[in-house]
């Protein structure tokens, strides 16, 4: 059983920084003027049982508990529609006053003026070390030239590769080994077995519930970068073309990837992970502790990218959910408060040790070094690395939305024969060309 499922859930108090803040409330549209009502959307349902959905649940308790004049109500959504549900919410006027915004979609949310900035609503009132403490890559990227911050990032993601520890352990491969991409590709080649029904390395292409793939990693690795300063993307490059080849090779060449990914999403691969039948995939950090459950936490690894020359990862895509406030919310006030609540040191540990969430303060993993020694949590010792030093984000300030589904469309291009990596990748810089 999951050291998560048997640990005790916490109620978190008020601390003094959230104390700071005023907690002053403002009257909700048509309601009684003595109660606040904050409407949140998220794909999180805190009624749930994943570690996320728990934690959830357990901040909204305790902040309605600090604050009885506060309800916050949750309206699960569907995760790959809702940033885009919530641009159209927000031209009608219908808009939640807390909106979970995907990382890529941020520039479009921040122009079209859908978004308030928290530092003037709450978060420039935390204590000095505090907000020096959350000044790390995320908040960097979120905040633009004028100071202003339009979301507090959670959920934090990294992607690199998930491997089946009891399946690595019976083919006697060391994980620790696997530092080249041509070691990648060896490990998978012993690992596939069409006869077991066991492929080496799952992959999935299709443009429904996208991720980034291996595709991405080794083009920021060859040329730095995936799209230009003005959005334009840097894909039908010598750099990017090689990269494309690289990718259809897993299919092509090693044949360690089935064909069928040209339709699988990335839902079907966990789902094939949990059965066995693949042994290492391209993966999402924040879905280990879900097959950690699913298959138990001493048969799940998770790694960086391999990379060319062995020295160093190749760059794994960073991701996230920003979570901010609607500009046109008449409880803006209360709802940037409980976002800076949801983002307290104190809620930090709470999302680390029973959520197993990257945290968002430094100092929450420096104080919890025996949770992450744990070999169940070691994982977050990866996302925190890969984070640091080698992870990349694209760029809030510049259109990038669509960019996963668009390598995808052009991966299935070249493994469906009907066009070569250079034709394939030129036609999906175009389609997502806002430049």
């Amino acid at each position: 059983m999951s050291a998560r499922n048997t640990r005790r859930r916490r109620m978190l108090t008020l601390t003094s920084a959230t104390l700071t803040l005023g907690l002053v409330a403002a009257c909700s549209g048509g309601g009684d003027s003595s109660s606040t009502e904050i409407t949140m959307w998220t794909f999180l349902d805190p009624a749930g049982d994943s570690g996320r959905e728990q934690v959830l649940g357990d901040l909204i308790e305790s902040y309605e508990e600090a604050n009885p004049e506060v309800t916050v109500n949750v309206e699960v959504q569907q995760w790959d529609t809702m940033t885009q549900q919530f641009l159209a919410a927000d031209v009608s006027g219908t808009a939640p006053d807390v909106m979970w915004v995907a990382l890529d979609q941020v520039y479009s949310a921040v122009q079209q003026g859908a978004l308030a900035d928290l530092n003037s609503l709450a978060f420039g009132d935390l204590p000095a070390d505090q907000l020096e403490e959350l000044h790390d890559v995320y908040w960097d990227t979120m905040e633009t030239d004028d100071g202003a911050s339009y979301g507090v990032v959670h959920s934090r993601n990294y992607f690199g590769i998930l491997y089946r520890a009891d399946l690595l352990e019976e083919a006697g491969i060391d994980p620790e080994q696997i530092t080249t991409w041509d070691d990648l590709t060896q490990a998978a080649e012993e690992l596939t077995g069409p006869g077991e029904n066991r492929w080496g390395l799952g992959q999935a292409f299709g443009t429904s519930f996208a991720d980034p793939q291996i595709l991405s990693a080794r083009l920021v690795e060859s040329q730095g970068a995936m799209f230009g300063d003005d959005g334009t993307p840097l894909w039908a490059t010598d750099e990017g073309i090689a990269a494309m080849e690289f990718q259809a090779g897993f299919v092509t060449d090693s044949q360690v990837t089935p064909d069928d990914s040209v339709r699988l999403t990335a839902e079907d691969l966990y789902e094939l992970f949990s059965a066995g039948q693949v042994a290492m995939i391209n993966a999402a950090s924040v879905r280990v502790p879900t097959m950690q459950e699913q298959v138990g936490a001493e048969n799940v690894g998770f790694m960086h990218y391999p990379s060319e020359d062995g020295q160093n990862p190749a760059p794994g895509n960073l991701a996230g959910w920003s979570v901010g406030v609607w500009a046109g919310s008449e409880v803006a006030e209360q709802a940037a408060d409980f976002v800076a609540y949801m983002s307290s040191p104190e809620a930090d540990e709470q999302w680390m040790l029973d959520a197993q969430q990257p945290p968002l303060y430094a100092s929450t993993a420096e104080n919890n070094a025996d949770f992450l020694a744990d070999p169940e949590n070691s994982f977050l010792s990866v996302v925190l690395e890969g984070s640091q030093e080698y992870g990349w984000l694209p760029p809030t300030t510049i259109p990038t939305a669509g960019w996963r589904e668009a390598l995808n469309g052009a991966v299935q291009q070249v493994l469906l024969g009907e066009a070569d990596p250079a034709q394939a990748m030129e036609a999906a810089a175009q389609s997502l060309d806002h430049g």
